[in-house]
């Protein structure tokens, strides 16, 4: 060797390893990964059994979200889920429970949607009664604290029943709101 070709042994050796490099990111890459569809939404993760727990800046437990399977769809960062479980607890309040046979959360989880037949059930304290609240869909945003269907909704309480177009419930503030009301009161004996 004389001493011309030796400064162009690390530039031989950095072409090596560079043609390598692209080969290597080449081979490992699926058939796959390299003709995806950019329309199609397939889901990355599936969950069985899943739950999810917001809590308070003291560590209460402020929701909690079970479902039996959940699954994340990546493209539009939603899940669906079903046979959901929301359950909103505040300490010194009635706890509220929803139930629906399927749910959807969006926006990353700030939005859960629940449909198909959603049941609220609001177990009573010393201030207030138990009720139990009927929609076909209903819309709770956990941080704002506020649940909400533009569905119809039914509320039965021992006190009577109430029939509305719409409703929001902001547990934070204690204030229901509701549009195109009905109520049958039951009187005291």
């Amino acid at each position: 060797m004389n001493g011309r070709s030796l400064p162009l042994l690390p530039l031989g050796v950095l072409l090596l390893l560079l043609a390598l490099t692209f080969w290597l990111s080449r081979y490992v890459a699926t058939g796959t990964t390299l003709q995806r569809d950019p329309a199609r939404n397939d889901p990355d993760v599936v969950i069985e059994r899943f739950t999810a727990r917001k809590l308070s800046p003291t560590g209460d437990v402020q929701y909690v979200l079970t479902a039996r399977a959940m699954t994340h769809f990546p493209a539009n960062d939603s899940s669906l889920l079903e046979q959901v479980v929301f359950t909103s607890t505040t300490p010194g309040e009635p706890t509220l429970t929803a139930t629906a046979p399927r749910g959807r959360l969006l926006a990353g989880g700030d939005e859960v949607v629940l449909e198909g037949g959603v049941v609220l059930d609001s177990s009573g304290s010393g201030k207030s009664p138990a009720m139990k609240l009927r929609t076909p869909r209903l819309t709770v945003l956990p941080e704002k604290n506020i649940a909400r269907s533009t569905e119809g909704v039914v509320i039965e309480s021992t006190q009577g029943v109430i029939n509305a177009a719409e409703f929001e419930l902001n547990s934070l503030t204690k204030t229901l709101r509701m549009n195109k009301v009905s109520a049958t009161l039951v009187s005291g004996k």
